[in-house]
């Protein structure tokens, strides 16, 4: 009798350890923990933006593109930080970031990065806008830049043509809040390569971990110029890494791009589209991480 009271009292004990361990919570869990030495908000006037800091070394900001948040470098933080503080922010309305306001530039909210971490110059890697946006504050603040990484970057003042904006007739056009997200992360055939199941289920995990806000309320400030003109004028080394499969006017934008920085780099990423950091993280690394031991050798 009291070995089968013992039995029960385990199999009762087993029973609330795993109740206790299985999560309670329906929406998708995020599993990918990362060690941060640093996190939290950044105050841009009445608003806040969410940074990660990993690292010591030089430091590289990492600036996402128009669809996924900062975990789309969920692959490169830990890679980089072995030699580099490694820094990731959500700009306004995406990841932990609260929906801007008011009107704000997306160029002074880069430099409160700079200033709120006390990073006198820094890498820029940015993806997609992100890309422009490191374009653009290179051209404002020249003297806080060491290096561009540009990937599938786009740059202002060079036009999208009619198969951009349809994503090639693919697009339906009465597509609105998560069913935009959905139709990115699983239809598109120019963001992620056809075949990479594996990155494609990652960024609907991304997305519906933290939909994107409405940030098209309040329109951005423009920059003060346009950057296709005004490319000559970045001296830092650069580096423009575009997807193999990606559309075709980014491929556009990135030919410009190179040719207007004078000594720029321009490389294709085998079997990846627009999100190439996520979609071929080991290449993307590689690529990045020699090029900047080049710069110091």
């Amino acid at each position: 009798m009291i070995g089968r009271i013992s039995f029960i009292g385990v199999v009762v004990i087993v029973f609330l350890v795993v109740a206790l361990h299985l999560p309670a919570d329906p929406l998708p869990q995020d599993t990918r923990v990362l060690n941060f030495d640093d996190s939290g908000f950044i105050n841009v006037g009445a608003d806040k933006m969410f940074y990660e800091s990993m690292g010591k070394g030089p430091a590289i900001i990492f600036i996402h593109d128009g669809l996924v948040h900062r975990q789309i470098w969920d692959s490169q933080m830990p890679f980089f930080s072995q030699s580099y503080q490694a820094i990731r922010y959500d700009r306004r309305g995406y990841g932990n970031s609260p929906a801007p306001t008011k009107r704000y530039s997306i160029i002074e909210d880069l430099n409160s990065v700079f200033v709120h971490l006390k990073v006198e110059k820094a890498c820029l890697i940015g993806m997609s806008s992100g890309g422009g946006l490191a374009i653009d504050f290179a051209l404002q603040y020249p003297q806080k830049v060491s290096s561009l990484i540009l990937v599938g970057a786009v740059v202002t003042g060079f036009t999208f043509t009619k198969h951009f904006s349809s994503r090639g007739g693919h697009l339906p056009p009465d597509l609105s809040g998560e069913q935009v997200n959905a139709y990115y992360a699983s239809t598109d055939p120019y963001e992620m390569y056809s075949e990479n199941s594996e990155a494609k289920a990652r960024v609907m995990q991304l997305l519906k971990l933290h939909p994107n806000r409405d940030s098209k309320k309040y329109p951005l400030i423009p920059p003060a110029q346009l950057a296709l003109r005004k490319l000559n004028e970045i001296k830092v080394p650069t580096l423009i890494l575009v997807g193999e499969f990606d559309i075709p006017d980014v491929h556009a934008h990135a030919g410009a791009i190179n040719a207007g920085i004078v000594g720029s780099r321009r490389d294709i990423i085998p079997k990846a589209g627009h999100l190439v950091p996520i979609e071929q993280p080991a290449l993307f690394n590689t690529a990045v991480s020699d090029f900047l031991k080049s710069l110091f050798r």
